[in-house]
Parts: C-alpha cells; structure tokens; sequence
C-alpha cells in the first residue's frame, strides 16, 4: 500500500513496483502503459513494461511496446523477439482451439454450465490477451447459457469490466444498474459493482455521489480489482474535498471508522484532509500540488485532474471568506500561496455579482449585508397581492352563485356540452 512517499526535498516519490504490484493481468498491463506514456523515465519503464507483456503472454501490449522504446529511445532500443510471438502464438491457439472442442462436446450433451463456463474462458483468455473485442464477444455468448441470478451478475461484471477500460461510461453505467437491481451478498461482487458506480459517477463530474459512493465501499482483503486500496483512497479524497460541506467532511470522511482504515495507509492524504479541515488552506493546497504529477499518472483520475483541483480551490476561497464581513486580500494571498493580482482575478470570476464586492483600492473584500426588514417587507407585500387576488375569486364565486349560474351534476359527469336547458338562470340575470 505504501506506493507514494515524500523526499528530502517535499517531492512526492511513486515506487512504480508498489503500484503495479496492487494489480494483475490486462488490468496491470493497462495502468502501467498509461504511466508509461506519460512518465519521464521512458527507457526504464518501457522495459518493465514490455517485461510485463512478456509475462502477460499479450503480444499486441509486447510489440507496441517495443516499437515505443525504439521510436523514443533509439539508442536503447531492442529488437522484437520473434521466437517468443511465434511459440506465444502457437500456445494461446492451442489454448481456443482446446477450449472450443470443449464447446462442442458439451453443446451435444447439452450440458449448459460447463458451456457457460468455457465461454466466459474464452472471455477471460481474450481479456489478458488485450484483445477485448473478443472478450465482449465470449462473455455475451456466456450470458445466454445462464441458468441462476449469480451467472446474470457475473456476466454483467465482466461486461463492465471491459467497458471500464474502454471508458464507455455510458455502457457502464446501464449494466451497473441492472447488476445493483439483483440482490447478491457476495461481498467481492458488491465492491466490484460500487466500484463501477464511483467510477462512472466521477467520468460523469457527480462528484459527490461519486465520493459517498467510494467511502461505502469496504476495506477488507482485495483481489484482482480494477481499482486498488490506494487508487480508491486518491479518488475518495478529492472528490470528497471538491463536493463535501465542511461538516460531512468530517462526518464522513474523518470520523469514518471504515474510511479511517485507508487513510492510516497513507499518512500524507490524511494529513492533507485535515489541513483542509482546520482551513489550513495553503498546508493543504501545497501537498496537493507537490501529488498532482503523480495523479496525472492514473488511468481513470488524469481526465478529470484539472476540474477536481479547480472546485478543490474555488470551495476552499469560499470556505476562508464565508465567515466574515471583511477580508484583508493580503492576507488571503498569503493563505493561498498566490498574488493580490492574480487572486483578484480569480475571486471576479468566483463571487463576481454574488453579494460580494471587491475594493481593488483598498485591497479588501466586503460581503453586501442584506436588510432584515426589508426582506419582510417584501415578504409581506407578496402575501398581501395573494390575499387580494384569492379574495376577488371569492367574491366572483359568489356573485355567480347569487347569479343562480348552476349546471347540474350530471352534466358534469358527461363529456357532452350542456344544453340550455340543462343550466338553470336567475331571474336577477
């Protein structure tokens, strides 16, 4: 769990072993690959990369690696290794070839469970393979031949799974609803599906739903997960400080029994929240920026990066101003690590027009008071124009009925329009 440390100089170190080690197959291939392309060290980790294909046994991930590391490090570049795509190939053929014969003889038998269970092979062996097109083919095939509600559920995970990685939220987000409308116990598979929930509620900037959904999500042993222990805590952490008020911050997040078990894990965010809590702002703004290379490396995270820090900031100038009716910009600079001149701008575009002024001049804020007695004046003055206009329909109402305008009952029971006949007049009228 220890993936992240802080050096001698403040900086925030990544063991990129730790972090890879907290996943398996395509998914570890998948994030590595993503930190590979956007890291600086390319040589370094091209290599463990194409290490991992290698022993992934996924030769797309293996030659596209190799192409990588030439084409940026051609003074280190390697050769592809030919030998190893051919017996590679010939064993992963020999693998669907055995696997449909398989098929064969249990569709003459007509044995449903072992053909479900050869497909969703399939599906897995074109998982760790990198070919997931075949694998949304297999697992599809695997669905038909369900004969329980846990087959159902497990065919909707794989399904999810796949779309994670191609982050087609929209698909995600329609299977996770069909799998949260079974009722399972099974505690792996409700994290796997809470997971896709946070997942698919952060690709979609639902923030907060996105944070209370990750805090729900228990820590207890993980295995074989698209996101890890560490990953969930990052997410959590800031969705949970650009969407949560300052009390259910610390209701939620906190006081949290459960949440409290992955923050003792990684002492820095920890410290990091509760710097935001005791509106020790510049603390906390500070090690969130000395993070932010390393969050950028995150397969799931990086697209969303830039927003989630700009609501993390815009929220804490909220929270540092809401208590008072003057704010010296001098020393609210100083807590947000930024210049007057560059503060001003970001508080025209962030309480610009909202009850509250800026004196350039004088280098303060002030929050417009609202008056008491005006605002009941106008209160009763609303109530006052309701009253009139109920009290003139009462007074037209009555004048109909001394009027003696009546239609009868039946008529009204009926869709035919009355007659003359049907609706008696007064003599008065």
């Amino acid at each position: 769990m220890e993936a992240m440390d802080v050096d001698g100089s403040g900086a925030i170190c990544m063991d990129l072993d730790s972090y890879i080690s907290q996943y398996t197959g395509n998914c570890r291939l998948q994030r590595l690959k993503y930190y590979v392309d956007f890291s600086q060290a390319k040589s370094q980790n091209y290599r463990l990369l194409i290490q991992t294909a290698l022993e992934c046994k996924n030769m797309i991930m293996y030659t596209d690696a190799v192409e990588a590391l030439n084409n940026t490090c051609p003074s280190e570049g390697m050769a592809v290794n030919v030998e190893w795509i051919t017996q590679t190939s010939k064993y992963l053929l020999n693998k669907v070839d055995r696997l449909e014969q398989d098929i064969k003889g249990y569709q003459v038998t007509q044995d449903k469970e072992n053909i479900r269970r050869a497909y969703q092979t399939l599906g897995d062996h074109y998982h760790d393979c990198g070919d997931l097109s075949n694998a949304l083919k297999f697992y599809q095939k695997s669905r038909d031949y369900g004969s329980t509600v846990t087959h159902t559920l497990e065919f909707l995970l794989n399904y999810i799974k796949v779309n994670v990685y191609h982050q087609q939220w929209r698909s995600v987000k329609i299977h996770m609803e069909k799998a949260e409308h079974i009722d399972e116990t099974d505690p792996k598979l409700v994290r796997r599906i809470m997971l896709a929930k946070g997942l698919t509620e952060m690709s979609q900037e639902n923030y907060e739903r996105a944070a209370r959904t990750f805090l729900d999500i228990p820590c207890d042993t993980w295995n074989d997960e698209i996101v890890s222990p560490l990953s969930l805590l990052i997410y959590t952490t800031l969705c949970a400080l650009a969407s949560f008020k300052r009390s259910d911050l610390q209701k939620l997040v906190i006081e949290s029994n459960n949440f409290r078990q992955y923050l003792d894990m990684q002492p820095t965010i920890r410290n990091c929240i509760l710097a935001f809590f005791n509106r020790r702002y510049n603390v906390g703004l500070n090690t969130l920026d000395l993070l932010k290379r390393e969050f950028r490396l995150d397969l799931f995270l990086s697209p969303r990066l830039d927003a989630l820090y700009s609501l993390i900031r815009s929220k804490s100038m909220k929270q540092y101003f809401a208590p008072y009716l003057y704010c010296d910009m001098v020393r609210m600079a100083g807590a947000f690590n930024t210049t007057v001149g560059e503060l001003e701008v970001e508080l025209m575009e962030l309480v610009g027009g909202q009850g509250v002024i800026i004196d350039s001049y004088n280098r303060t804020l002030v929050a417009v008071e609202t008056c008491p007695k005006g605002e009941v004046k106008r209160n009763v003055l609303e109530l006052c124009d309701t009253l009139k206009f109920k009290t003139q329909e009462l007074i037209v109402r009555t004048a109909i009925l001394k009027a003696g305008l009546v239609v009868s009952s039946d008529v009204l029971a009926s869709d035919e329009k009355p007659s003359t006949s049907q609706v008696k007049i007064g003599s008065n009228v």
